[in-house]
């Protein structure tokens, strides 16, 4: 009995000046390979995980994004400012939220000073991508445990 093998060649594969010329841009944001192997599926729609996967017209729309980010670098620099600026409001909102649940009022400088001892920072600026979303995961856990503190606390036993 035969068995049957899958093709894994692609149906139209990047050429090879289209791989050089990715990397040559990639190399030129300050971004490495491994950047954009991860950002391939959400360029590609996740029709390639990497980019050595990559179909011709794929890495022809990659080359245009990139290059456009070559010639207008704020965009970027915007894109992943105003990224941050909602994680750190969101992780602000969930301090609050979790002040709030203990039945204490504070105000902003307060509430700032858990974050940053929270993350052992100077400044909520200071803070990485990855120590905002572990933070408000941390916080967003504390409210849920804040909850369930005031359902038993609220909860009156009767003896009839």
């Amino acid at each position: 009995m035969a068995t049957i093998r899958k093709n894994k060649a692609s149906v139209n594969p990047m050429t090879s000046q289209q791989s050089r010329h990715i990397y040559f841009l990639l190399n030129r944001l300050g971004l490495t390979k491994e950047v954009g192997d991860e950002m391939c599926p959400q360029w590609t729609n996740g029709r390639a995980l990497k980019l050595s996967e990559l179909q011709f017209i794929d890495a022809m729309g990659i080359i245009k994004y990139l290059n456009g980010l070559l010639q207008n670098p704020r965009e970027l620099k915007n894109r992943d400012t105003e990224d941050m600026d909602k994680k750190r409001k969101g992780l602000i909102k969930a301090v609050f939220r979790w002040y709030e649940l203990q039945g204490k009022i504070v105000d902003m400088k307060y509430v700032i000073g858990t974050i940053c001892k929270a993350g052992n920072v100077a400044s909520i600026n200071d803070l990485t991508k990855i120590d905002l979303q572990r933070l408000y995961a941390e916080f967003c856990r504390k409210q849920k445990a804040a909850q369930e503190m005031n359902k038993e606390s609220s909860v009156t036993f009767s003896n009839n």
